[in-house]
């Protein structure tokens, strides 16, 4: 009898350390990476079915997917539609609801890049050049040129959008000790140098 009972009280415990090393915590199997607008879910292999809650600060549901994890997999979120702002993704585990891990994200614009002005100056003969800038998104290109010593030998201001090409012919000067400087309406400068 005794014997029985031993065998009987083994085979309970082995039955529930099994049960309780497969249920491992969501926060284990789950990594939440934020982008700009985009949000990545990795779940790892043992997760099991589980939900994905995408919710608002105030801890409103705005997306649910149910995810069926048999191997490591990605899922992404495209949040372009949402506003700026702190969002929460919550991983809950199908089987067992109080088997959940929540991160908290943050929503941001993508980045403005701010590219350089595109300005070039090719020399013709010893005193001319050719000037052309393109991307502008404004009018209002100003122009100087500046001798050796920094003073103005010619300046204009140019009103195209778009782009524009120059040719500047230089009376009694040479190209050698010029220099362009060009602005464009957003403040972006270009110095150019022959």
């Amino acid at each position: 009898m005794k014997t029985i009972l031993t065998f009987a009280l083994a085979a309970v415990l082995g039955t529930n350390s099994f049960a309780n090393g497969s249920e491992e915590s969501t926060s284990n199997l789950a990594v939440v990476q934020a982008k700009e607008k985009k949000v990545q879910v990795t779940l790892r292999e043992g997760a099991g079915k589980v939900k994905v809650h995408i919710l608002d600060a105030d801890g409103k549901r705005l997306y649910q997917r149910l995810v069926r994890v048999q191997e490591d997999v990605l899922v992404p979120f495209d949040l372009t539609a949402l506003p700026c702002g702190e969002y929460q993704v919550a991983v809950i585990s199908k089987e067992n609801p109080s088997n959940q891990s929540v991160h908290k994200v943050q929503i941001t614009e993508n980045p403005v890049v701010e590219y350089p002005l595109m300005a070039y100056a090719k020399p013709i003969d010893e005193a001319s050049f050719k000037l052309t800038v393109i991307g502008l998104e404004k009018p209002g290109t100003d122009i100087q040129i500046l001798d050796e010593y920094g003073k103005k030998v010619h300046q204009e201001s140019v009103t195209a959008v778009g782009g524009f090409s120059r040719v500047y012919q230089l009376k009694q000067l040479s190209l050698e000790n010029l220099r362009v400087k060009v602005r464009d309406a957003d403040g972006r400068v270009k110095n150019l140098y022959f």
